[in-house]
């Protein structure tokens, strides 16, 4: 090689320098996007609300769309094609069907920690029910949350209770209607999540039958999680993380002030102080707190019942 060609080779060099350093200065930090956080209008989404109230959105230099959206199954598809970026408690049942479907679009970053101690769902019965015990479920009518999911697990925990499910009828209620269809009669039990049970209690219309039923099958259960999409994490990496970072402050600031976290349901939630005393919160696990070995349980159970058409590897599907 001459002079002339060496020459050459070397402003083609220091060209491809130039433009490279230009579009790495111009390119410039990740430029931060309005994150969409789904959300349904429950107790589960309270991490949500009091990451909004208490500014730890908004420390972080977070701009955000929260929305609300119906359903569980609603807000996991919506996820899967990009219409939101993340969303906060809901079921875990579609997310694992997601993955089962369509591997790697989602990411958990947080799962629910029901235990006796923390329960959030329960049996409740009218107040001057006659039925005492379990057992007392046979032939009778027990209203449900929508959907297969909660019908299974209660079947299957009965069942491992001796109790004849054959002989009860499960009926599908809006967790809004709840109460009201347990006291007017139109069934004699009902399967509740919170906040109706703080507002039963509360009320005094009804009882406690059975504490927490998902918490006696996996402590702690995993049943409720939030999620980020995993293409919102590739792309964002940086505001991603300060999404998870803002929500997982809040759960952890749910913990630490409990009488704040109350004063923010009664406003959110718009329900009575007494019923917000009563009300236990779906405490949730960060994300360097879960647990795969007892999600993959979790996930092996719903196989098990026919809730998932296939097994699902959990290891991958936990944000790191």
């Amino acid at each position: 090689m001459n002079k002339k060609d060496i020459l050459g080779v070397g402003v083609i060099a220091v060209a491809a320098l130039i433009i490279g350093l230009y579009l790495f200065l111009s390119a410039g930090p990740e430029q931060t996007p309005t994150v969409r956080i789904g959300y349904l209008d429950l107790v589960t989404s309270m991490p949500l609300f009091v990451a909004e109230q208490k500014g730890f959105l908004r420390e972080e230099g977070i701009e955000y769309k929260a929305i609300p959206v119906a359903s569980s199954n609603q807000i996991v598809d919506d996820t899967v094609t990009g219409k939101l970026d993340c969303f906060i408690g809901a079921s875990v049942v579609p997310v694992l069907a997601a993955e089962l479907q369509s591997p790697g679009k989602l990411k958990i970053f947080s799962v629910s920690e029901i235990t006796r101690q923390k329960p959030f769902d329960a049996l409740l019965v009218k107040a001057d029910s006659p039925i005492k015990t379990l057992s007392g479920l046979s032939g009778r009518r027990i209203g449900v949350f929508p959907g297969s999911t909660a019908t299974n697990l209660l079947k299957k925990y009965l069942s491992d209770k001796d109790v004849d499910v054959s002989t009860i009828t499960f009926v599908p209620i809006p967790p809004s209607d709840h109460l009201a269809e347990l006291l007017k009669g139109t069934v004699d039990a009902i399967y509740a999540y919170e906040p109706t049970i703080a507002i039963a209690l509360s009320q005094k219309g009804a009882k406690q039958l059975h504490g927490s039923v998902y918490a006696e099958m996996l402590s702690p259960n995993p049943i409720s999680v939030s999620v980020a999409s995993a293409a919102f994490l590739r792309k964002h990496p940086e505001t991603a993380a300060k999404v998870i970072r803002a929500l997982e402050s809040a759960m952890n600031y749910m913990r630490d002030h409990d009488a704040e976290a109350r004063r923010i349901l009664v406003e959110q939630m718009k329900l009575s102080e007494d019923a917000a005393s009563h009300c236990v919160f779906l405490y949730m696990l960060t994300h360097e707190q879960i647990d795969s070995a007892v999600l993959q349980r979790f996930a092996d159970m719903l196989t098990e019942l026919g809730e998932l058409k296939g097994r699902v590897m959990v290891d991958g599907l936990v944000y790191r």
